[in-house]
């Protein structure tokens, strides 16, 4: 074992002590069911910016802490729970502004051809 091996070791032991029992490690597909996402789309929102930071495992094994998880999709839930709400009427329209309107020559449907 390395010393970067021995120090992300060390991190996530030091983690997992001052963490709630009650928190837990989660995988790649746990975050898939959270975000009802697809492989490529669970490992980009990973990346971006303002999700919790991995706890490596191993090389090639990350984990996230359920608790921080939660509290991102809480938050990217809040915007759009603001952004949902109506005023309680829909302002009138501008009598200036005319109605759009479609122009152009109508034309009837063609017939298909029989299939022969």
């Amino acid at each position: 074992m390395n010393h970067s091996e021995s120090t992300a070791a060390g991190k996530a032991e030091t983690d997992a002590l001052i963490r709630p029992a009650s928190d837990r490690l989660i995988s790649i597909a746990d975050i898939r069911l959270i975000f009802k996402l697809g492989r490529t789309a669970a490992y980009e929102l990973t990346h971006r910016q303002g999700f919790p930071d991995p706890v490596e495992i191993s090389p090639r094994c990350y984990r996230w802490w359920a608790r921080e998880v939660d509290e991102f999709a809480t938050a990217l839930r809040r915007p759009r729970a603001q952004a949902r709400t109506r005023p309680d009427h829909e302002p009138a329209p501008d009598p200036a502004i005319q109605p759009r309107r479609i122009s152009g020559t109508a034309r009837p449907i063609r017939n298909r051809k029989a299939p022969s």
